[in-house]
């Protein structure tokens, strides 16, 4: 024998590939079209196409082919491998008759051995104990009549079956109808052959194999035996050798038992004797005449070549003289051997075959272990069309246990990225108790559905690298895709630090009241600092992200010890940074919270509505000021969009619950001081100032949402508040006009005890006005304020530089706006109703919609404006305008328009009673003949089930919630699902820099991410290419060193080729493939009735048959697919009513 070929594909084509080399041989490898980026075919020495316009298997089943290869290319001999044609009797006749070896056992063997029911035959003719089982191939009603006489449960197999294929269990009559069915057809598709035998089926055994070698001079030994127990759908996943669960004389009586069967028969070649072992007596079931998936660990206890063994036997050799090995009582038994098979399985999608490309492949090492890889590599397709087997991994160490510890490192150690594979399950079992007890038995998974529970996967290199892709490609939603800008790196403080105690310390030293005193023991005018918040809100559409914080979060926590408070929430905080940047408030606050121990943090809460647009029952108002004060929170400014008291008392007695500060908020509009705006007079806010501190406040705030408040108003109103109630007062305005400086200066005369302000970069405008400047105006007056100012300016030097990266999100409002006083809108609102405008084509006409606002909110009765009151009134402003509509055209046609749907709410009630009432006839237009609500929306809500919400959650995304995402859930149920979505696709992208988060990357740049402390990405991008006809592009990066390619739709690309409709997620009356593949077989038309579980539709992918059944009884609305075609996971098949 000088040159053999491998009538097989994949990884035990290699194995005999390198077997030949170390024997001296030349090999030769045979490929189907669909394999022909396949590693086996570049082992060999050779390689030729075989089996051209036939289906993928079929090419490797096509017998005259391969061997008209081996002819041709002067081949001696074929060895088969295992699966497809190895144990085909024709296959090997006609290869012996074309003078060719073929490396395997004697064809009678074959003809025994590869039809079970002779093989059963021979067993009992050597006495071997078997299962009771039909005495031959029957059909389904001998099947039938089988399991009338022993009763169910029995086992449906393929005569010529193996590798799991052609097998079903059936429990019942219907069971056995469809299993035999499904097996007759796998058995069909994978061996050529029909046949169908039935036998017993014994309950929970184990399933030990026993490895023979025999040689044509009547030598046959044993390799001892393996314990192949640990299976799903009747195929092996893991195996053992030896079996750790058995006694060793029961071992050694199956091994020779298996000896005996094989010298009675004369067994030439490799084989595996297979049993089943069930409490102290086993069962032969079958032989298997090749060798075993799993030959490798028997190889590593013994020292045996199986392989080598297999050639020199078929050379004529004998095993013990020329081939070297030593008598039955010296076959050695060296420690113990695991092998675990890789599959692309997803064992979280019922082990569903996965296809596309390995986007990376790192294999494990070290002492002890051994790879037989198949097709592992990145940049590898894996198809629907052959077995899902990437690699099989065997550990080796002198003690089980050691095996185990070593596996469980090499599975971790293993990196397959592109797609899914069985590792996390692999992990699970060999970890539990019943595998590392060696006690597993065949039903071992079916019975053990904690090994199901799959850690996250983080895979946190690929999902950035996604990231980048489409960031590069499509742009960041929302502004436009330019290059990304080269930035310099922000400047970083250079602070003179001095150790104080802080507003913080006294509150977590001796709580809420202390530090009330502590403000009102202060001369000097105390600062809150809301640059992580309504600053960047205000200017910068709330996108300031965590990592741009976290840059400078310790300097303003050690050189602004004298701050009150650092703002850092806001409704629209959890909107924006849920939706928009990919990031969670929860995991902000806690990130900063660590940086900043001594800075008290204060948020903006709308009473009723929390941080969300509509009112939530009093138990969820409640909860979120409980997880929110557990969390971080210290100060919580509690406002209504009206003013209205009822929707502020139930948060105002939860934080004080809390033991945090309850900021009472008395929000400011009109003008003091104007005569003909009487509705909102003085005496008006001191009586709410004097409700307010009933309800138990510790601080009365003032917020001043549209920077209305002007200068002599502010000193009036500080001064008949600061008379009239004994609370400390906190100021908030905005700098919109250019007041907010002496409007400021006229208030700390007046005796306001703190106020809001920025940083300088970050400040004027709609923001607040500067944290420097009123440094500057007040110095040396008696109520100074008492910051560091030089701290305080090197720390802006960050912000200046940081405040680059956002110019896209910028207002656009560049110098003082003074028509504020006139259409009075806040600064949020301003720029919001400004992008509505521009989107609905009226932008133009934004001069006219400002004159609107006006309008409008004098028609609905001069009302408080913040949101999501101000979104009312901007609502109503455009759709008057977009119609052309007028005030007395509202009334005179009112009854048959539309109104906006918060317009009509708002007038209902549900953001509850603004002040004087509404406007009777104007109420009746808009609200028609819906009902109203003239109490407390939150008294008429249900309370909310928190456990019944979080089993919901859980369900929606995979894991148990905690309850900062159940509460967030409630209020944003879309917004949070979306961002979990995008966390499972992208992972942290708030590791990201600012620049690289919007822009991506450019060509040839270098980025590093730190994804945790000692663990950096280090991330280049090589190539973009161009796109193909779908508009797809292939990005190539360079990984920490490793080559990487990500495929991205660009979606500025207009593509003439349609996609296939997907089944809707969540809709159950479209049904959906579960894996890519092909449509075997169709059981309806359009129009059938059908009930529940009834089989529709057989598919197949990877050899493997998956029948698709009806969800509920009803009739079939429509097919999308037809027999034989190709399928992609998610395609819609049937729709069914």
């Amino acid at each position: 024998m000088k040159k053999l070929l491998v009538a097989n594909r994949g990884e035990i084509a290699v194995r005999v590939f390198r077997a030949c080399n170390e024997l001296g041989l030349s090999t030769v490898a045979v490929y189907a079209r669909e394999d022909e980026y396949s590693v086996h075919r570049f082992k060999a020495d050779e390689s030729y196409l075989i089996g051209q316009g036939k289906k993928p298997i079929d090419a490797y089943l096509d017998i005259d082919d391969i061997i008209r290869v081996a002819l041709e290319s002067g081949a001696d001999a074929i060895h088969p491998g295992y699966g497809l044609l190895s144990e085909n009797l024709e296959f090997a006749t006609k290869v012996r008759a074309a003078g060719l070896v073929f490396v395997g056992p004697e064809l009678h063997h074959l003809d025994i051995f590869g039809d079970k029911i002779k093989a059963k035959a021979a067993a009992d003719e050597a006495k071997v104990p078997g299962i009771p089982g039909t005495n031959g191939a029957v059909d389904i009603d001998g099947a039938l009549e089988f399991a009338k006489t022993y009763g169910y449960p029995v086992m449906i197999k393929a005569a010529l079956g193996g590798g799991g294929r052609g097998m079903r269990v059936a429990r019942n009559d219907a069971e056995m109808h469809d299993g035999y069915a499904r097996a007759k057809s796998e058995a069909i598709g994978a061996f050529g052959s029909g046949e169908i035998y039935v036998e017993k089926y014994i309950e929970n055994p184990k399933h030990i194999e026993v490895q023979i070698l025999g040689d044509s001079h009547g030598n046959i030994i044993h390799l001892h035996e393996r314990d192949c127990s640990v299976q799903r759908r009747n195929q092996k996943v893991i195996e053992i050798a030896p079996a750790v669960g058995l006694s060793l004389d029961f071992r050694n009586e199956i091994c020779e038992a298996a000896v005996k069967l094989c010298k009675n028969v004369g067994y030439v070649n490799a084989g595996t004797v297979e049993f089943l072992v069930k409490d102290d007596k086993f069962y032969f079931i079958e032989v298997n005449p090749r060798v075993q998936v799993e030959h490798t660990i028997t190889e590593l206890i013994t020292g045996v070549d199986i392989v080598q063994a297999q050639i020199l036997i078929a050379q004529g050799k004998d095993l013990h003289r020329e081939i070297g090995l030593p008598a039955q009582s010296e076959i050695p038994l060296l420690g113990s051997a695991i092998q675990c098979r890789i599959t692309t399985e997803d064992p979280q999608n019922g082990f569903l075959p996965d296809t596309g490309k390995i986007d990376t492949y790192r294999s494990p090492g070290g002492f002890g272990v051994r790879l037989d890889v198949g097709n592992a590599y990145a940049g590898y397709e894996v198809t629907p069309y052959f077995d899902s087997l990437l690699v099989k991994v065997c550990t080796f160490a002198n003690e089980f246990s050691d095996t185990v510890r070593k596996m469980d490192r090499v599975l971790h150690e293993f990196r397959i990225r592109g797609v899914k594979t069985n590792i996390p399950f692999l992990i699970n079992v060999i970890a539990n108790e019943n595998f590392t007890s060696g006690q597993a038995t065949t039903t071992f998974i079916d019975n053990t559905p904690s090994l199901f529970n799959f850690p996250h996967l983080r895979d946190r290199g690929t999902k950035t690298l996604h990231y980048l892709s489409m960031i590069t490609v499509n742009g960041f939603p929302g502004i436009e895709n330019t290059e990304k800008r080269h930035f310099e790196e922000p400047r970083q403080p250079l602070l003179n630090l001095e150790k104080k105690k802080t507003a913080k310390n006294i509150l977590d030293e001796q709580g809420a009241d202390a530090v009330v005193d502590y403000v009102k023991n202060t001369k000097e005018v105390l600062l809150t600092d809301t640059t992580l918040r309504d600053a960047h809100q205000s200017l910068l559409a709330t996108r300031l992200r965590l990592q741009d914080m976290k840059g400078i979060a310790q300097a303003i926590d050690q050189g602004l010890p004298e701050l009150f408070s650092a703002e850092m929430w806001g409704g629209a905080t959890f909107d924006v940074a849920y939706r928009f940047l990919n990031e969670s408030p929860w995991y902000r606050l806690r990130k900063l919270r660590k940086l900043m121990p001594n800075t008290m943090f204060q948020m903006l809460f709308r009473g009723s509505n929390a941080v969300g647009y509509q009112n939530y029952p009093d138990n969820v108002i409640e909860e979120f000021i409980r997880v929110a004060a557990h969390e971080g929170i210290d100060v919580f400014r509690i406002f209504d969009s009206l003013n209205w008291l009822p929707q502020m008392e139930k948060s105002i007695q939860a934080v004080r619950d809390n033991g945090k500060i309850a900021e009472a908020t008395i929000c400011y509009t009109g003008d003091i001081l104007d005569p003909s705006r009487p509705k909102y007079n003085i005496q008006y806010y001191k009586d709410l100032a004097k409700e307010l501190e009933a309800t138990g406040a510790h601080i009365l705030a003032v917020k001043d949402m549209a920077g209305l408040l002007k200068p002599q108003a502010a000193y009036r109103l500080i001064s008949e508040l600061k008379d009239t109630v004994d609370l400390p007062i906190h100021l908030h305005t905005h700098d919109t006009s250019g007041n907010g400086i002496i409007t400021y200066s006229g208030a700390t005369q007046a005796g306001v005890d703190i106020i809001d302000v920025a940083t300088a970069s970050l400040a004027g405008g709609t923001s607040q006005p500067s944290m420097q400047s009123i440094y500057y105006a007040l110095e040396h007056g008696p109520r100074h304020a008492s910051i560091n100012v030089k701290n305080a300016e090197q720390i802006d030097h960050y912000w200046e530089d940081v405040r680059k990266y956002y110019a896209p999100f910028e207002a656009g409002i560049t110098s003082p706006q003074t028509e504020v006083y006139m259409h009075e809108m806040p600064g949020g609102q301003y720029t919001n109703l400004k992008s509505q405008a521009a989107a609905v084509g009226l932008g133009h006409r934004f001069d006219e919609i400002k004159q609107m606002y006006r309008k409008v909110n004098m028609m609905f009765g001069d009302i408080i404006k913040v949101t999501p009151s101000s979104k009312v009134v901007g609502d109503m402003a455009l759709f008057m305008i977009q119609n052309d509509l007028t005030e007395e055209d509202v009334y005179a046609r009112g009854n048959e328009l539309n109104f906006p749907e918060s317009v009509v709410s708002f007038f209902r009630g549900d953001l509850g009673q603004p002040v004087g009432g509404f406007p009777e006839e104007l109420q009746k237009i808009i609200v028609k003949d819906k009902a109203v609500i003239t109490d407390r929306p939150g008294l008429h809500a249900e309370k909310v089930d928190f456990e019944t919400v979080k089993a919901d959650l859980e369900q929606k995304i995979g894991y148990e919630p905690g309850d900062h995402e159940v509460i967030s859930y409630i209020m944003y149920p879309q917004v949070f699902l979306d961002y979990q979505k995008m966390q499972r696709e992208f992972g942290a992208v708030t590791l990201l820099d600012t620049p690289t988060f919007l822009h991506g990357m450019r060509l040839n740049e270098k980025i590093e991410v730190q994804i945790e402390k000692g663990k950096t990405l280090s991330i280049r991008l090589d190539e973009i290419g161009e796109p193909d006809l779908a508009g797809n592009r292939v990005l190539f990066f360079n990984l920490n060193g490793q080559r990487r390619e990500v495929v991205i739709n660009d979606q500025s690309v207009q593509t003439q080729v349609v996609a296939k409709r997907k089944a809707e997620t969540g809709n159950p009356n479209q049904i959906g493939a579960t894996m890519p593949g092909s449509v075997l077989e169709i059981l309806v038309k359009a129009g059938d009735k059908v009930q529940k579980g009834q089989a529709l539709m057989v598919t197949e992918a990877m050899k493997m048959e998956t029948t698709i059944e009806a969800p509920f009884d009803g009739e079939i609305v429509d097919l999308h697919v037809v027999k034989g075609e190709a399928i992609q996971t998610q395609d819609l098949l049937i729709e069914i009513n």
